[in-house]
């Protein structure tokens, strides 16, 4: 079983992440609980893990959009959860 550091480490390119409900920013969890697919990564995130370009799945209640988030706030999704 991975634990959530060795999990921050194996996010690549065309992964598919959650986005954690816990928060390690102090404005509180952006989109929590939003799956999405890892497009790209930002240069400047390097030194803290990585910073990576997320496009977020359409919701009932929110539009498709792309965001940067840490890779401390990502949970890699084994294939076929949802």
């Amino acid at each position: 079983m991975k634990t959530q550091t060795e999990q921050s480490t194996v996010i690549t390119l065309g992964a598919r992440v959650r986005v954690r409900r816990e928060s390690i920013l102090l404005c509180g969890p952006r989109y929590p609980g939003r799956i999405g697919i890892v497009t790209a990564e930002n240069q400047f995130g390097r030194d803290n893990g990585g910073l990576w370009y997320v496009r977020l799945e359409t919701t009932r209640r929110a539009r498709e959009r792309v965001t940067t988030f840490y890779s401390s706030e990502l949970e890699i999704l084994e294939e076929g959860a949802s």
